[in-house]
């Protein structure tokens, strides 16, 4: 690399098996020994945890593969998304971007080729908002014929494997949605639903306690600023979560499609990436399939 590679940043609680995975293949990735490391190991929820988390902490602070290697052990359980939120503001100190992790995602080899060139490439275009490396597999959403983008901008970030610019994050209002009286405005509901039928009810959920996501209020930043995330036509990650192991994830049988063996292993970066209506529309209704299920389920 001509530039400094961004720092990445993986975020771990009690899972070993599926951390020791994450770690190999990121260590795998080209660059990764050129890259800073920061592991943020959120603390115990109850004296069941804390053996895992011992082991998970111990199994990070011996992993070769990278510049350096800092582990930062909470004491507290901060809970997925407050973890999130204060770990990329400590990423931020002292520098000017991040690619962000979490303990199961396996990367394809160039997944650090594409982070950093983009985050490189694209540091000063106001228009976008992050860098997604994840894109649902084919059979979940169905490739448009009509679309010729290696790297297209879509409203929606994509919460597994992503970066982003300090200043960025900085303009994340947190509380924007009780702001916006949220609840009230159809106007702002209907908008965001462009990004997933499924975006304003994790909203209002989130909004009454019901879950405690970071992510969704990441997405709702990027509605509310008009900015884009970039986003890649195959995936340069694949989430090994959906077991059960997961606080988070419920069981999934189709965890068996995700695949990262379209992803582009020197991708190309354009001055202007465009906003592919095509690749839009697809991944929207990808999202508008899955919460038609869910409520048919009754999976909330």
């Amino acid at each position: 690399m001509s530039f400094d590679p961004a720092p990445i940043l993986l975020f771990v609680y009690n899972r070993p098996a599926h951390t020791r995975r994450t770690l190999k293949a990121l260590a795998q990735n080209k660059g990764a020994e050129e890259s800073s490391f920061m592991v943020f190991s959120d603390g115990p929820r109850d004296e069941t945890d804390t053996e895992k988390v011992k082991e998970v902490r111990r199994m990070c602070k011996h992993c070769k593969g990278f510049k350096e290697v800092q582990v930062v052990e909470r004491e507290e359980n901060l809970g997925l998304a407050d973890s999130i939120i204060r770990g990329v503001d400590e990423g931020f100190a002292q520098n000017d971007r991040v690619i962000v992790m979490e303990d199961d995602l396996l990367t394809h080899p160039a997944f650090l080729t594409y982070m950093n060139g983009a985050l490189n490439a694209y540091a000063g275009q106001d228009r976008m908002m992050s860098v997604s490396a994840y894109l649902p597999p084919r059979f979940r959403m169905p490739r448009p014929r009509k679309h010729h983008h290696d790297l297209w901008l879509n409203p929606r970030p994509m919460s597994w494997g992503w970066g982003t610019w300090k200043e960025k994050w900085a303009s994340v209002n947190w509380q924007q949605a009780q702001a916006d009286n949220f609840k009230e405005r159809q106007d702002l509901q209907s908008g965001f639903a462009h990004g997933g039928a499924d975006l304003p009810g994790m909203l209002i959920d989130q909004m009454d306690g019901r879950i405690n996501s970071w992510a969704v209020r990441f997405a709702y930043a990027h509605y509310r600023s008009d900015r884009y995330s970039l986003l890649p036509a195959e995936s340069y990650v694949k989430p090994i979560g959906f077991d059960g192991s997961g606080i988070h994830c419920r069981p999934n049988p189709t965890r068996w499609f995700e695949s990262t063996k379209g992803a582009v292993k020197n991708p190309e970066f354009p001055e202007h990436p465009e906003v592919d209506q095509n690749l839009n529309r697809a991944l929207r209704k990808s999202f508008d399939r899955h919460h038609q299920l869910a409520q048919w389920l009754g999976v909330h």
